[in-house]
């Protein structure tokens, strides 16, 4: 439940947002017309007067939403303005605004207990939280050998060729990736002969190289949680838990599974889970009977967290050339005979995270 789900009123939640303003120094006017269609309170701070509309949705709030409270600033001769969303803003919504660089407009979210901007025309207050413009997505398994690095890296690969700026980041302490790869993992393109490079830096590296304009910045965790930059976990947007339908990769009951949902949720509270099938080949009548298992475990949780369905969505599928691959940094999408089961499996992968996460290029 987020904080926001604990309000019993949508009056509630805005005395809730107007006290967090409170705290940074503004003071604060309730609207005490019933049914303004446009502010709920304004935030005043000497000659600053911020208009104030909060919206505690079951739903991302629209572009059409948005462009309607502009259009009352304009109509109003409102000078600034911010809107306050429970449940966030569509990527449209974002993307419109961020484009335009339109001033004296903000638009934040709740996210533990304090408001996080997803865009800030200016600040306001000393020490803004605001929305990071990469997605990231953190690749962890409470467990060892399940191909945290593989996956990894040829998502990273994935995303690459279908036109995202990303980053790879080894965050394992052992720094397998980056002794494979080094700074460049290459992606060939057998069919054109051009190949692209994907960056890939340790984690020790990671604040020096970082750049502003990655959409998205991939994680390889160690399997073990303490060994991991835990704020860059906080940061995570996306985690994904790969295993396989083998008992030591699964555990008994999902017990690896839900050990390592429990670590995620150790420190970070909103981040979707997606729980990929590694080495999937086809399965036997015990490895069905395990799935559907597992599949009932997962979905009585109901907490953000997708088994995604091998067969009817993606797997990567066991092949030769991804258990061999390591021996150069070259990833594993060469075509033979025009075919590459691991390229298809991860563009597919891909595929399947953009469509669900909204991610923009």
């Amino acid at each position: 439940m987020t904080i926001a789900q604990c309000f019993e009123s949508a009056f509630d939640f805005e005395k809730f947002i107007a006290l967090k303003f409170e705290d940074i120094g503004f003071d604060v006017r309730i609207n005490s017309k019933e049914n303004e269609p446009g502010y709920d309170f304004l935030a005043i701070k000497g000659d600053r007067i911020v208009a104030v509309q909060v919206k505690n949705y079951k739903n991302k709030v629209s572009i059409n939403q948005v462009l309607k409270f502009r259009d009352y600033m304009s109509r109003s001769n409102i000078k600034e303005g911010a809107i306050i969303s429970s449940k966030g803003f569509s990527a449209p919504a974002i993307s419109s605004i961020a484009a335009e660089k339109v001033k004296n407009f903000h638009m934040g979210h709740l996210e533990d207990n304090r408001i996080t901007w997803d865009y800030l025309s200016k600040s306001i207050a000393n020490k803004d939280q605001v929305r990071s413009s990469s997605h990231y997505i953190s690749v962890f398994t409470a467990k060892g050998g399940v191909g945290k690095t593989v996956i990894s890296a040829h998502l990273g690969g994935a995303l690459a060729i279908s036109g995202y700026k990303v980053s790879i980041v080894d965050g394992d302490p052992e720094e397998n990736l980056y002794r494979l790869t080094g700074k460049r993992a290459i992606v060939p393109n057998s069919r054109t002969g051009k190949n692209t490079t994907v960056n890939v830096c340790k984690m020790s590296d990671w604040g020096s190289v970082k750049k502003n304009d990655e959409s998205i910045i991939v994680f390889d965790c160690s399997p073990s949680l303490e060994r991991n930059n835990i704020e860059l976990l906080k940061k995570t947007e996306s985690f994904i838990i790969p295993t396989s339908l083998s008992p030591l990769d699964i555990g008994n009951k999902a017990e690896v599974l839900l050990r390592t949902m429990e670590q995620i949720r150790e420190c970070n509270k909103n981040a979707y889970i997606f729980i990929l099938l590694n080495k999937y080949y086809s399965p036997s009548v015990m490895d069905k009977q395990r799935y559907v298992e597992v599949k009932k475990i997962i979905s009585d949780l109901n907490d953000k967290c997708v088994l995604i369905d091998p067969e009817e969505d993606v797997s990567i599928r066991e092949s030769k050339i991804l258990r061999n691959w390591g021996s150069q940094p070259d990833l594993a999408f060469k075509t033979v005979a025009g075919r590459c089961y691991p390229r298809d499996d991860f563009l597919k992968l891909a595929e399947y995270l953009l469509e669900h996460l909204n991610i923009e290029q």
